[in-house]
């Protein structure tokens, strides 16, 4: 931990309990800083790099000032536990939105803010457990621990609603406590939801209406009976409406089921909050639904309130935190998941299922109801391009492999390799006994019997593999998906600039869209943020592809050798006719006279009416074609092969033309 300027200091009470604190965790840690009358909201906080702080005045009015060890021992567990690190925090905040973005994120007034605290408060639950058996461990089963004595006090400051309740019955489960020593015995009334109630009143007014309208046309047209049998079926749907929303109610939310598995789930992943995190917050959303003030909750006062000063995320930690996939993992209840863990073995051991599910290949979750849209909005502190980049990483990681090219150096010959061993026959050449072979044979040389040559083989080499140079260019006109949409192409692009990087190869980036709007590097690179920040870049204009710019570039190269090789591709979609002189007829030869200075040159299209196959054939220029996201890795594989099997120019080829 970072040592701090000079405040405060200990007193031999708060040192001691200082100690004890670190003893619990088995940790040495410079004094914290004591931060008195900070007029914070709670009496505790903790920063990264690690600090905490304490306002203990503060912990005296809210009379648990007495409890120095168990206040020092959480701050310190959020070093020591969870989060622990920058990154796990991240990750765990990030797990929380994907729970309320599964519940209905739509309905959480201040989502951010329920973020920052239902992800405090997760960390809160497995430090005080933990410190809690430490404690128990150390001072034996005479007495409670110090930590649940504490909550003894905090449990009572609260005003009391269900999500709480659920929380300090979740402590007593974990802590073998009776029910009703940390809150009432009962959960408190589910609140109402005012836009829910006012939707039901408005839907009861119109059905009244109408069926207002039904009786008296009846009344007037039919008999009696038919009329006492409507209003009885009238009444039968009331009370069917009804149930279905006291069993919804029930569904949503069941107070006392949850506080059981919200203590299995700390049991559980009491070493993993970034997995617990998911299924805390699945458990927890629904209490948050149709809640008006987050700030009139009954969370007890004073509690600690978590990390404080937190900068926006950078590109790096952005490209760790949704590279876990911890993080892909399918939102579910865990009461689904339970009950589904019972029906199981039923399933097993009873009737077979009638779905075949052995065909097929298995599915890889990409994190359900978390697409880029929300990731945004969850990272919108951090630069826009670099939260963009980090989840087209994310989605790109399963099908990158190294992209390298053939080595055109001739292998060496004349080389040979040990074969297997065969009888050494009286007459043979003395120099080619093994005598190593002999001897483990016999100890005893009997020749023509015991001994032993090695027959040798010619060695054939298979051909070398070298990275390569790429040159990408993308269209990023206002006819391609915006990155920040989910765009195929973006998509294909990253997996193609990992690959490349990956092999050890460099790449070259240029965005282009109307007349004169062109961006990124005029070199080949190897910094992978440079290059997908020009893939990512998007300027929405028209579509004019830079066949000045790209003429320039490769005039005067020549063709390829053995020692310089050249690969181009385009990212685009029926707009790209611009390429082949549409719009610029001072340049219609252009691409197919830089085609014979490359070895490959590949489209990659979003154009449903295969408008540009034959111009790209004409010019050399092979096409694939993708329409959504899951077409990408296909083409770029189906590309990495042609890559690797390429020639230098100068080996005679067939003209380019349709694939995929």
């Amino acid at each position: 931990m970072t040592p701090v300027a000079a405040g405060p200091r200990l007193t031999p009470e708060q040192r001691a309990a200082w100690r004890g604190a670190q003893a619990l965790w088995g940790v040495e840690l410079h004094d914290p800083e004591l931060v008195p009358h900070a007029k914070a909201p709670s009496f505790a906080w903790f920063t990264f790099p690690p600090q905490v702080s304490f306002d203990l005045p503060l912990a005296d009015r809210l009379g648990v000032g007495d409890f120095l060890e168990s206040i020092f021992a959480h701050e310190i567990g959020h070093h020591a536990l969870s989060p622990s690190t920058r990154l796990t925090s991240l990750k765990i905040q990030h797990q929380i939105a994907r729970a309320l973005a599964a519940t209905d994120a739509t309905r959480i007034p201040n989502v951010q803010d329920e973020v920052h605290r239902l992800s405090n408060l997760w960390s809160d639950m497995l430090i005080n457990v933990r410190v809690a058996e430490a404690q128990r461990r150390r001072d034996g089963p005479a007495a409670p621990p110090e930590m649940v004595r504490m909550w003894t006090v905090l449990g009572g400051n609260g005003i009391g609603d269900t999500l709480w309740w659920v929380v300090l019955r979740a402590y007593e489960v974990l802590w073998g406590l009776p029910a009703g020593a940390l809150c009432p015995a009962e959960p408190p009334a589910a609140p109402v939801d005012p836009t829910e109630e006012k939707r039901r009143r408005r839907e009861a007014q119109s059905t009244a209406q109408y069926r207002k309208s039904v009786l008296e046309n009846m009344r007037a047209t039919k008999p009696k009976q038919k009329v006492a049998e409507r209003e009885a079926d009238f009444l039968a749907q009331d009370a069917a409406a009804e149930v279905q929303r006291e069993f919804d109610a029930l569904a949503l939310t069941n107070p006392r089921l949850d506080a059981g598995l919200l203590a299995e789930t700390v049991r559980t992943f009491g070493d993993d909050p970034v997995s617990g995190a998911l299924r805390f917050g699945m458990l927890l959303a629904p209490y948050l639904v149709g809640q008006q003030d987050a700030n009139k909750r009954g969370a007890p006062a004073g509690l600690c309130d978590g990390e404080t000063g937190a900068g926006p995320a950078t590109a790096g930690e952005l490209v760790a935190v949704l590279g876990d996939a911890r993080l892909q993992e399918s939102p579910e209840h865990p009461a689904v998941a339970k009950a589904r863990g019972l029906v199981a073995p039923a399933t097993t051991h009873g009737m077979s299922d009638t779905s075949d599910t052995s065909m097929g290949s298995p599915t890889t979750s990409t994190g359900q109801g978390y697409g880029l849209a929300k990731t945004l909005e969850l990272y919108r502190a951090s630069a826009a391009n670099d939260v963009i980049a980090a989840w087209y990483q994310t989605r790109a990681r399963h099908f990158v492999r190294p992209l390298l090219q053939r080595s055109t150096t001739a292998p060496p010959t004349d080389t040979e390799i040990p074969g297997p061993l065969e009888s050494w026959e009286l007459g043979d050449d003395l120099a080619d006994i093994d005598w190593a072979a002999s001897m483990a044979r016999s100890p005893t040389i009997v020749p023509g019997v015991t001994t032993r040559r090695r027959e040798y083989l010619p060695d054939v080499p298979p051909v070398a593999s070298v990275s390569l140079d790429l040159d990408l260019y993308i269209d990023s006109s206002g006819s391609m998906v915006s990155p920040a949409r989910e765009s195929p192409a973006v998509l294909a692009g990253t997996i193609l600039i990992l690959s490349v990087l990956r092999g050890g190869g460099r790449v070259r980036v240029t965005s282009f869209a109307a007349a004169g709007q062109v961006a990124g590097g005029h070199r080949f690179t190897r910094d992978r943020l440079e290059a997908l920040r020009d893939l990512t870049y998007y300027f929405g204009g028209g579509t004019v592809f830079p066949l000045d710019l790209y003429g320039t570039r490769y005039a005067g190269l020549g063709r390829t050798s053995a020692s310089v090789r050249r690969h181009v591709v385009v990212l685009s979609d029926e707009g790209l006719l611009s390429m082949f002189g549409a719009g610029q007829p001072q340049y219609a030869d252009v691409a197919a006279r830089v085609r014979r200075g490359l070895d490959t040159a590949t489209l990659i299209l979003q154009d449903p009416r295969r408008s540009i196959t034959e111009p790209a054939a004409a010019a050399g220029y092979d096409v694939e074609y993708i329409q959504r996201m899951d077409d990408a890795p296909a083409a770029c594989a189906r590309l990495a092969r042609r890559l690797t099997q390429s020639e230098p120019s100068g080996v005679r080829r067939t003209s380019g033309g349709f694939r995929g």
